[in-house]
């Protein structure tokens, strides 16, 4: 019976070998059961860990959502209009200059977070008259001594929380307006139409209304014309094209 016991073992080691894939099993041979082990880890499930979906990853991320936009000084301009009487009649003076520069940056994600730089106007406007431009120039805002206009802009207000491509929005826009050697805060009143997309050009128009005498400007006096009013009405119309 020992030797009965001691043989079994290397029966069973036979019988494994001649099982081999290499040869099919013999049919009456008794299916040897493998030792119980730990089953193998299996690959997860592919639901168990999902790949981006594509809208997902056209997504834009926060940073594609700034954009920064320089101001196109061909087709933008800054001017002024005041009031005033010549020859008894009463008038509109239109200034206009295009040299303008300048950027924006628009947060699309967070409106709150756009700003905008400091605008800088060259002060050499041109009206309807060579007599009149050479009076601004050289005795109303002393161009050879200033030759800059500057506004910086301290911060926007009103801006909404969400904004969509094409939409036209509305803001204030509050900062130091500097003519010569003098600076007032000054609010402009912004309208601006959103692109459709972040490759075209953002276009606005910017308006505020101020006082001559504030910035210590004086008109001289000139045959003809009178009643000239304190109030200017100043204007920036510009096209900003997404910096490359």
């Amino acid at each position: 019976m020992k030797r009965a016991l001691l043989v079994a073992p290397f029966a069973s080691l036979l019988l494994l070998t001649a099982c081999a894939p290499s040869a099919p099993a013999a049919p009456t041979a008794t299916p040897v059961t493998p030792p119980t082990e730990a089953p193998m880890p299996t690959a997860p499930a592919e639901s168990a860990t999902p790949m981006p979906t594509e809208s997902a990853a056209a997504s834009p991320s926060s940073s594609e959502s700034v954009v920064m936009y320089v101001i196109d000084s061909t087709q933008s301009e800054a001017s002024f209009q005041i009031g005033e009487e010549l020859f008894g009649q009463p008038v509109t003076v239109k200034g206009v200059t295009n040299k303008v520069s300048g950027s924006f940056t628009a947060d699309y994600a967070n409106p709150a977070n756009s700003s905008i730089s400091s605008i800088e106007i060259e002060a050499d406007f041109v009206t309807d008259e060579s007599r009149r431009n050479n009076a601004i120039r050289r005795f109303i805002l002393q161009t050879d001594q200033y030759p800059k206009i500057v506004f910086s802009p301290t911060r926007l207000e009103g801006l909404p929380a969400q904004v969509k491509p094409g939409e036209q929005i509305r803001f204030k826009i509050v900062g130091n307006l500097t003519i010569r050697d003098v600076t007032r805060e000054v609010t402009f009143d912004a309208t601006v139409t959103l692109p459709p997309d972040t490759n075209t050009p953002l276009r606005g128009e910017a308006t505020a209304v101020v006082r001559y005498p504030d910035f210590n400007l004086t008109i001289p006096s000139v045959p003809f014309v009178a009643n000239v009013t304190e109030a200017v009405t100043l204007t920036l119309t510009f096209t900003a094209n997404p910096a490359s």
